[in-house]
């Protein structure tokens, strides 16, 4: 369940408890069940009416679809943001993994985008050109990670995920069934229909494993900083670290693929 679904659930059920609350309480409306017949009436109608709001407002919430709206590049800003959209795709079970993966990876870089800017401030001073490459390398591939989960949460968006189990389900059927050479078969159908949904599933694995070699690469970056040693003989250009900032902007060329 997301925290978007949470606030709703809580919003919904404190409203109709606050408002059987002010109906129901003598000091209000003062709605009752032993009182004359209008009140009487007045209370059974309030009952009814919150039971169905209850029952009906519950169920939108907990299992109404997402709404398929895709995300533009710039349209999340923060990583709780990320996560969020993250949440609200749940439910397509056959992306499950993935999300949980995709989460997990967001919360990682998180935690190392504090760690590199904590380490680089003990290394150069801020307006330091050192430090101001260090810290365009590292944005420029975080643009490239969030990029990438964009694309996953885009992805799942337009997943059918009903139908592709429904079309596992026929095609495991057709199994049983002699083979059917005929292009337009219900067999020859549903294993292209497969083929589709094979290719968006293999798709975000991709992009999962794209961030997952992004996350592996800011690992090695925060290793060789680590190292600096303000008394080394290397000159900068010459530190491990350099090369490994210029694969990291070579992957950012994908950006805008």
């Amino acid at each position: 369940m997301s925290r978007k679904q949470i606030i709703k659930l809580i919003c919904l059920n404190l409203a109709i408890a606050l408002l059987n609350v002010i109906l129901f309480s003598r000091g209000f409306v003062g709605l009752t069940f032993d009182g004359d017949a209008l009140l009487t009436a007045f209370a059974v109608t309030e009952i009814v009416m919150s039971v169905i709001a209850f029952g009906y407002g519950n169920y939108r919430i907990l299992f109404a679809e997402p709404e398929m709206k895709l995300l533009g590049k710039t349209e999340l800003k923060e990583t709780d943001d990320y996560i969020e959209m993250l949440e609200s795709v749940r439910g397509k079970r056959t992306f499950d993994n993935f999300i949980n993966t995709a989460i997990d990876q967001v919360q990682r870089l998180r935690d190392k985008d504090k760690a590199l800017d904590s380490i680089l401030l003990q290394h150069f001073s801020p307006t330091e050109m050192t430090n101001i490459r260090y810290q365009g390398a590292i944005d420029a591939v975080q643009k490239l990670f969030y990029s990438n989960v964009n694309k996953i949460i885009n992805r799942i968006l337009i997943f059918d995920d009903k139908d592709y189990w429904k079309t596992l389900d026929k095609i495991s059927k057709f199994s049983d069934l002699p083979a059917l050479n005929d292009p337009m078969s219900p067999s020859s159908q549903a294993q292209k229909q497969l083929q589709i949904y094979n290719e968006h599933i293999k798709y975000v694995k991709t992009k999962v494993d794209d961030n997952e070699s992004i996350l592996v690469k800011m690992d090695s970056l925060l290793l060789e900083i680590s190292n600096l040693d303000d008394n080394t003989a290397q000159g900068f250009e010459n530190l491990d670290v350099i090369h490994e900032i210029n694969d990291l902007i070579e992957q950012t060329k994908l950006y805008k693929n």
